[in-house]
């Protein structure tokens, strides 16, 4: 799943002109999915149903999402603050990996299965609202000194 994330995630870039706007779709179409997910339709007698389809498709945007994070943090931050970013990065990572299988093994017996989906999918709308607030990287230099940042942020405008 991570090879059609990735040719989805550098499609949308290339298409829509930066990571932020990539990120933006990126999050929308893993939340759509989420929601989609819930009502249970069945796909003949192959065993699929729309929930396993659009499970699989969040999955790939939520890799997809991960690898535009990962490169546009390294690129939002400066070059002495880096290091400590990515180590953030992947802190983050590993604790989603360790959490998701113990929510979803635990919720769905539990629960309706609406509950976990749901919560992924507002855990997507959230990550928009923060990649909305975030400056745009395309055509820039990567930012070396604080200063720098700071530089880049006098001039950003809020847009889509």
């Amino acid at each position: 799943y991570k090879h059609p994330a990735l040719l989805i995630s550098s499609g949308i870039n290339a298409e829509y002109g930066g990571r932020r706007r990539a990120l933006i779709l990126l999050f929308s179409g893993s939340s759509l999915c989420y929601l989609l997910a819930i009502p249970d339709v069945p796909f003949g007698s192959s065993g699929w149903t729309l929930e396993s389809v659009m499970c699989l498709l969040g999955v790939i945007f939520v890799s997809g999402c991960f690898s535009g994070i990962y490169l546009y943090s390294g690129e939002i931050a400066p070059t002495t603050h880096r290091g400590m970013i990515f180590c953030w990065c992947s802190t983050a990572a590993r604790v989603g990996s360790f959490l998701g299988p113990f929510i979803f093994n635990n919720l769905f017996e539990v629960t309706h299965k609406a509950v976990p989906l749901v919560g992924l999918a507002v855990l997507s709308v959230v990550c928009l609202l923060g990649v909305v607030g975030l400056v745009e990287t395309d055509d820039k230099p990567i930012a070396t000194t604080a200063e720098d940042v700071v530089e880049r942020r006098k001039h950003h405008r809020y847009r889509f």
